[in-house]
Parts: structure tokens; C-alpha cells; sequence
């Protein structure tokens, strides 16, 4: 329906439908030529900044797949790829070996720290709205997300504040926060890296 102009002029879901899909056209543009102009692809960019900014022991090929977006296989590839360029190392998680944890080598935190402005042209043209617009986009883009998410065609990962699993400052001083969704106290690095499992609460389901 939302290809269809004539249906777009009186239908405001197939508008904004149409205008979220040319919206992801801009995105893929403006992040291709970013990431042609780093020497990666953008799927190798995301799984550069993924195993920089996602908890350690959250850190799987897993959750990156469901994070690009993409089956086990074309991610075990990807981040063979990048184990190839020196950028990515995978090791076995201490605490149960059969799971396999990413993690940046020396070259990839150098790599990843070039890639600050990875989708600065996007950031740019969101700049230019103005406050008043900017605060109802975020309100309806934030509920699209939700639906997208609970439908699973995405993963929104977010740090453990906010997060019904979370609870603060019931630990020690190394480990002052708990996890319940894992059972393990973590600190404060680790609680203010993104988590796959991050669930707003929000989104608690009343009992």
C-alpha cells in the first residue's frame, strides 16, 4: 500500500510508512560511503563497534547476529573476516566453554576509535530539526522500535540501567550492581556497556 501514491495521499500509515523506508535508503547511503571512506564494510563497522560498546560476557556471535540483523552464518563469516585483518579475537567465555566471546585486539580499539563519527551524516541532518519537531520524532520513532522489537525483527541493545533485571548497589564495591536475567553481580564498567537482553522496564508485563 505504501508504494502506491495514490493510497500514500489519505492514508498517514502508508506515508509515514513510505517515508520510514526512504528514510533507511538515506541511511544505507550515507553509511556505505562513510564506511568505504574507513577501508570496512558497514556490517564489519558494526561488528567493530558491537564487541567495543557490548558487555563482555554478552559479547557472542549470537547476540551479534541478532544485533546486524543477520543468520549465524553470514556473522561467524563476518567476524572471521576481521579475525583475518588482525582487527577481532575470539576466546572461549571463562565461565562456560563452550561459548565463544568477541573482543578487540589492540589494532580493532584503534580501529574502533576512528569510528567516532560513523553516521555523522545522519546526526547532521537530524541536527537541523528543531527542538520542539526533534521531541515528537523520538516519541514516534521510540514506539515504532517497540513494535519492531516485540515482533523480534530487531535487538535494542541498551546499558543495565533502565532494565527490569537490573539492580543497583546491592553488591560490593568492585561489583557493586546485579544482574537477575544471568544471576551475576557486575561493576560499573560492565553495567554501563549495551546488553542484547536489555529489557525497558517499561515493557514489564504485569502479573
Amino acid at each position: 500500500m505504501m508504494f502506491e501514491p495514490q493510497q500514500r495521499r489519505n492514508n498517514p500509515v502508508a506515508r509515514n510508512s513510505m517515508a520510514l523506508f526512504r528514510l533507511s535508503q538515506a541511511i544505507k547511503k550515507i553509511t556505505q560511503a562513510e564506511s568505504d571512506a574507513a577501508g570496512l564494510s558497514p556490517v564489519q563497522i558494526q561488528t567493530l563497534l558491537f564487541a567495543r560498546y557490548t558487555r563482555d560476557d554478552m559479547a557472542t556471535v549470537g547476540n551479534l547476529a541478532a544485533a546486524i540483523g543477520a543468520t549465524h552464518v553470514t556473522a561467524v563469516k563476518i567476524v572471521n573476516g576481521l579475525v583475518k585483518k588482525g582487527l577481532l579475537a575470539k576466546i572461549q567465555n571463562p565461565e562456560d566453554r563452550r561459548v565463544t566471546l568477541l573482543t578487540l585486539t589492540a589494532k580493532g580499539r584503534e580501529a574502533a576509535s576512528r569510528l567516532q563519527d560513523w553516521g555523522r551524516g545522519l546526526e547532521e541532518a537530524v541536527e537541523r530539526i528543531p527542538d520542539e519537531i526533534l521531541a515528537n520524532l523520538e516519541s514516534g520513532l521510540g514506539a515504532v522500535i517497540s513494535i519492531l522489537r516485540e515482533k523480534n525483527y530487531l535487538v535494542v541493545s541498551e546499558p543495565c540501567l533502565g532494565c527490569v533485571h537490573f539492580r543497583p548497589n546491592v553488591g560490593d564495591t568492585s561489583t557493586p550492581h546485579y544482574c537477575e536475567l544471568i544471576r551475576k553481580y557486575l561493576s560499573q564498567q560492565a553495567a554501563q556497556k549495551e546488553c542484547p537482553e536489555h529489557t525497558p522496564a517499561s515493557h514489564q508485563k504485569a502479573p
